[in-house]
């Protein structure tokens, strides 16, 4: 018979312990794919930032805002090729508050001729132009909540009384990694006016576009000297070191999930060496027998090694199978749409290493077993019972 078939027949020979082995693998290869896939998805959205943009917020956090004019200021700037100022809204819509999105006045000329990423009908994107009642809203918001072109929809504001009375103008899809996955922009004049008195001619964030990208650094601090001396001094910077320093905040527990998923493939490890020490156990005068009649120790060796690799590839193909709608379903959107975080997906490189890592170390984890295997003499082995 040959070698591989018997591999199959002796994994096959314990089926309750061999399935319930390879789910175990399978739902902590799940644990150990998600963290390196949550670091792909992070490191795609920074790879994926436009290198000619510079972010200039209030220095004092992101709760602080800015007078309208900076906008201005920091358009008639050298090198400076548009600038649109923005005021986060944070609308919701009454009688789903459990939806959430996000959503921003925009000074809309400027921000649909920096933002070629958001992918939208010409005609659409005049239409939200000349409406400034107008809404700009993303395709996945627009099926989730059922929303068609020139629907009118009433918006109210998690941190602003009033309502706004907005009219979906253009439906987009963004190409570009975690930006704009569930927004609505509406037009920055209109709602400036439904605020309060107080909260008027204010801005939250400005967006630069530059001539050179290489100019990035000095341009935003000609930014921040121009505002130094003002009341609402300014912080400025790139876009893409912007949003690595955002992700930056999240390392400390993406680092700490690391650690554990290694901890993880050592309790794999664990599992399938226990597996096949109870195999080898159970079949140690067939061993015997196999040794008396011509098998070296080497040969039976390889059945133990190939016994493990087997477990191991259906362990981590079984695990890849159940992150696919577990990680890219349940837990990517949760996070997109509690977080705005960007798609989780399960990358081939991610879904490789798993796979090459569970194997490996399963045949590493039969390294006792053959071990002990052998150490045992024919006579020993034929002499066992059970």
């Amino acid at each position: 018979m040959h070698s591989s078939l018997l591999v199959v027949r002796n994994l096959r020979r314990s089926p309750l312990r061999a399935v319930i082995t390879i789910l175990t693998v399978a739902i902590l290869l799940c644990a150990f794919v998600f963290p390196r896939s949550l670091v792909d998805a992070q490191d795609e959205q920074i790879r994926q930032t436009p290198n000619n943009r510079v972010v200039t917020r209030p220095k004092l956090g992101w709760t602080g805002t800015l007078p309208v004019r900076y906008s201005d200021n920091i358009r008639e700037l050298p090198g400076v090729k548009h600038a649109c100022g923005s005021l986060w809204a944070g609308l919701k819509v009454p009688g789903k508050e459990d939806v959430f999105f996000g959503s921003m006045g925009v000074q809309a000329e400027p921000f649909i001729t920096m933002h070629s990423e958001l992918e939208a009908p010409e005609e659409e994107k005049q239409a939200w132009l000349a409406d400034e009642r107008g809404a700009f809203v993303s395709v996945a918001l627009a099926k989730q909540l059922g929303w068609k072109l020139g629907d009118r929809v009433i918006f109210e504001s998690r941190q602003y009384p009033g309502k706004w009375e907005v009219y979906i103008s253009g439906v987009f899809k963004s190409t570009r990694e975690g930006f704009g996955e569930r927004a609505v922009w509406i037009h920055w004049g209109y709602l400036n006016r439904g605020l309060p008195s107080d909260r008027q001619d204010r801005l939250g964030l400005i967006s630069a576009e530059i001539h050179e990208p290489n100019q990035g650094g000095r341009i935003a601090g000609e930014i921040d000297g121009r505002f130094a001396s003002s009341p609402f001094q300014t912080l400025s910077l790139e876009d893409k070191v912007l949003t690595a320093a955002n992700i930056g905040r999240f390392r400390a527990v993406l680092d700490a999930m690391d650690v554990v998923s290694y901890l993880i493939l050592a309790i794999v490890m664990s599992i399938v060496g226990n597996t096949l020490a109870m195999n080898v156990r159970e079949r140690t005068q067939e061993y015997g027998v196999m040794r008396a009649i011509g098998f070296g120790p080497g040969h039976l060796a390889l059945l133990v090694l190939g016994e493990a690799a087997l477990l191991g590839v259906l362990g981590a193909v079984a695990g890849l199978l159940l992150s696919l709608p577990i990680v890219e379903g349940l837990v990517s959107r949760a996070l997109r749409e509690a977080f705005q975080f960007p798609p989780i997906e399960v990358g081939w490189r991610v879904a490789l290493a798993a796979l090459l890592m569970v194997v490996a170390l399963s045949v590493l984890a039969a390294a006792v077993p053959v071990l002990r295997l052998s150490r045992l003499r024919v006579t020993e082995a034929l002499r066992r019972v059970g």
